[in-house]
């Protein structure tokens, strides 16, 4: 399988070989997914896409689709609802979705300014883990608005390798230094929206949340996003008080050099991920092609129905398996 073939290998490992078991154990044992459920699942899929009169036109490639299953546990019913979920809020919100181009003016600045890039592969884990210095945020000349779209410019460019489709990702977040304008440059439109909406509907498997240096001030907005997270996502926030206590809990192999890690520099790291983005550029403008159809009158949400377009048999192992 292709699943090995990422641009972020892990961190420690001689090759691939390690990383393509270890992906294929946590496909398994987390995902139940195996071949046969994968195919008819794919199968499944395109044929509902194919059916919905609401779709216009939709990606249906294995890479594309493998997003939405795997983060539903191959539940496709549930896969299929968050399909139509996220190309609804693609359309929705066109000014965090459309033109993700990593050549554009204001992402290339936050870019450049390292606010969020990959700093490699957690090799006890296999997933990616995604490194944000807010204080490289130019909270004066951008808004949340820029602040999304990077975030959706990072999240797609990397849920197209399938590596991080099944290992899922690791966040870790540098607020030393943070200012008020990193609070007030949010509206209260767009803090909803994000919060509702796109960690609903964007296909991540987000595994591990590290807050490091969070100023006081910041302690009520963050109390106030929590309240719309899930227990289980709430398990899955760490706070630090300091760079000491991050290094404790991060392996030293993946940290950048600035932060006492045996990693490259954020710059270095910074430059192979533009590099990646270009590779990306596309891909990336061409998930604009998509297009669903918000005037259909017909109901939006998918039931377990989904399975009729498929035969019994694929239809008894869909409806067993339980949402991530």
């Amino acid at each position: 399988m292709a699943r090995a073939q990422t641009f972020f290998p892990c961190v420690g490992h001689s090759g691939t070989d390690e990383l393509s078991v270890q992906l294929e154990e946590i496909a398994s044992t987390e995902l139940r997914e195996d071949d046969k459920l994968r195919e008819q699942a794919l199968a499944a899929m395109r044929e509902w896409i194919r059916q919905n009169g609401r779709l216009h036109r939709c990606r249906t490639d294995d890479r594309f689709l493998l997003r939405f299953l795997r983060v539903k546990k191959f539940s496709v019913a549930r896969a299929c609802e968050m399909l139509e979920r996220y190309l609804t809020m693609r359309q929705t919100y066109p000014r965090w979705f459309s033109r993700l181009d990593p050549e554009d003016p204001d992402l290339v600045a936050v870019l450049d300014a390292c606010c969020m890039l990959p700093i490699g592969r957690d090799p006890t884990s296999g997933r990616i883990v995604i490194f944000g210095v807010v204080r490289n945020f130019d909270a004066q000349r951008y808004n949340s608005d820029t602040m999304i779209r990077l975030n959706m410019l990072v999240a797609e460019a990397l849920l197209d390798e399938e590596a991080n489709q099944i290992a899922g990702f690791t966040h870790i977040f540098d607020n030393g230094g943070m200012t008020m304008a990193h609070v007030t440059c949010w509206t209260l439109d767009n803090l909803a929206g994000y919060l509702r909406s796109v960690i609903n509907c964007v296909p991540v498997r987000l595994k591990e949340n590290h807050f490091v240096s969070v100023p006081t001030f910041a302690a009520q907005i963050s109390k106030y996003c929590l309240s719309f997270a899930s227990e289980k996502l709430r398990s899955r926030i760490h706070c630090h008080s300091t760079v000491e206590e991050l290094r404790a809990k991060v392996s030293p192999e993946l940290l950048p050099l600035e932060y006492g890690g045996k990693g490259l520099s954020i710059k270095a790291l910074n430059e192979r991920f533009r590099e990646f983005l270009r590779l990306k550029r596309t891909t990336l403008l061409e998930l604009d092609d998509m297009e669903i159809d918000l005037k259909d009158p017909r109901e939006a949400a998918v039931h377990e129905d989904v399975g009729e377009v498929v035969a019994d048999g694929a239809v008894g192992s869909f409806r067993k398996l339980s949402i991530d």
